[in-house]
């Protein structure tokens, strides 16, 4: 069937991306991929080989290698590079590949380009993601298909999103590699209903930051162009060269965002938060956003650490929390009491409201491991990248508030962390015991807070869990 193997293919098509200048793929959201993953993803997909299948942006043609490495018959590639469209040619034949641009003409033309005069039953591919900027721009007249690209997230993949749909039949199905925060970030909102609404989303696999040089992390999103009441998403991760089984969630759980629920835990655990508590935007009403001083004595994220500050003493009374803007897995939430004396910079977000106790309460919420959980699986959507604590993620946190003896004790148990030595024996002790506080306001089970502690564990580096 072929005259090369998967091997030399992936080697040309290495060869091939390697002599395109860095910038240009940068700028152009230009990245291959590998014989490895297209085959994973051709063969999950299970295609029945008399059927149509289309690689839109196909580059290099790994897709199209790996179809027809599983007998497909009727297999199309188009992309608007000439070099790209060369290679393929000549690596595979037999294959229909064509130089058009898929994405800035409307699909009557684009099927007419490979000589289809039917939608295809398979869209599969790579799609290029970029931002479409002053020098990137999709070179059409058709301004309602630009004013939907534009309101719907602004770049090349969401194009190629919208242009899938009107490819594929009505029963068909589209398979896509995607930016990871498509799923929950509010740029992407628009087409992300309009998905929900109005199609089927059949499985979202995450496969983690896959690209090199490649910002952000992927998934792999499956569609089938048609809404199908009680649908049911297959959620999965690419774990050593395989796609695992997460959890399955019905589709109208989601509204807008749509959390990738590692197991059916996760996914309990978020349904109890959820339901029974409200949120710190509904309850707490004052300001939470960036610093806004340029003062050279005005406190910066790199000054802040948890509970303190590096070269300051934490003060007594007041009512504002400065956290650190910069988030990540390994150390979470880092923020301390600013009272009322503090100016700060953009690289913290500052929260303003209530009083002394009402923010050391909070404090004492933002640093617990509960808090930390539901942050990176359901605000980050399990991202292992570096993110921010901007006002938008802070609001989500349910927070519990009424005033018992229980809020009085997170208060008692600050104001002892931020009088004790920074990361000695009896800092991490009283940390320990906020931790367990926490679970108890929260009503957590002792199965949940084993299963929390393990995931926290796991992702958050061993000096804020020097005991474990």
């Amino acid at each position: 069937m072929f005259s090369i193997s998967a091997h030399e293919y992936m080697n040309r098509s290495n060869i091939f991306e390697n002599s395109i200048e860095e910038e240009y793929k940068k700028n152009n959201g230009i990245y291959y991929t590998d014989i490895n993953l297209s085959k994973l993803i051709i063969d999950y997909l299970n295609i029945d080989t008399s059927k149509t299948v289309l690689d839109p942006c196909c580059g290099t043609g790994s897709f199209l290698y790996s179809a027809l490495s599983k007998g497909c018959n009727n297999i199309f590639g188009i992309d608007k590079d000439l070099k790209t469209i060369r290679l393929v040619r000549e690596l595979l034949p037999n294959i229909h590949v064509r130089k058009y641009d898929s994405i800035a003409n409307n699909a009557t033309n684009t099927l007419k380009s490979v000589g289809l005069e039917e939608k295809v039953d398979y869209l599969i591919g790579n799609p290029p993601y970029c931002n479409l900027e002053k020098d990137i721009i999709i070179d059409t007249k058709d301004y309602h298909f630009l004013r939907k690209v534009k309101d719907s997230g602004s770049n090349l993949f969401i194009a190629a999103m919208y242009r899938a749909f009107e490819l594929t039949k009505d029963t068909g199905i589209i398979s896509y590699i995607i930016p990871k925060n498509f799923l929950h970030i509010s740029t992407y909102s628009k087409l992300r209903k309009d998905i929900l609404h109005n199609k089927s989303i059949i499985s979202i696999i995450d496969i983690g930051a896959y690209f090199n040089c490649v910002r952000g992390e992927q998934i792999i999103i499956t569609i089938k162009n048609k809404y199908c009441d009680n649908n049911v998403i297959d959620i999965k991760r690419l774990v050593n060269n395989n796609f695992v089984d997460c959890c399955k969630v019905e589709q109208k759980f989601f509204k807008d965002e749509i959390l990738l629920f590692k197991n059916n835990s996760e996914y309990s655990i978020y349904c109890k938060l959820e339901n029974t508590y409200e949120k710190f935007g509904d309850l707490c009403t004052g300001y939470v956003g960036r610093g806004r001083s340029i003062s050279c004595n005005a406190i910066n994220g790199k000054e802040i650490k948890k509970f303190g500050f590096k070269n300051h003493k934490v003060p007594q009374k007041g009512n504002q929390l400065f956290i650190q803007n910069i988030y990540s897995a390994e150390s979470g939430i880092i923020a301390s009491f600013a009272g009322k004396c503090f100016e700060a910079t953009q690289t913290v977000t500052v929260f303003t409201d209530g009083d002394e106790k009402m923010c050391r309460y909070i404090l004492g919420i933002l640093h617990s491991r509960l808090c930390n959980f539901y942050l990176l699986k359901f605000c980050y959507n399990g991202s292992k990248l570096t993110m921010h604590t901007d006002a938008k993620y802070l609001k989500k946190i349910p927070l519990v508030r009424e005033y018992t003896d229980l809020f009085d004790q997170v208060v008692n148990l600050v104001k002892a962390i931020e009088k004790c030595e920074y990361m000695s024996k009896m800092w991490f002790e009283l940390l320990e015991a906020l931790n367990e506080l926490v679970y108890k306001i929260y009503g957590i089970s002792d199965e949940e807070k084993n299963f929390i502690d393990s995931e926290m564990f796991s992702l958050q580096s061993n000096r804020w869990n020097n005991d474990k």
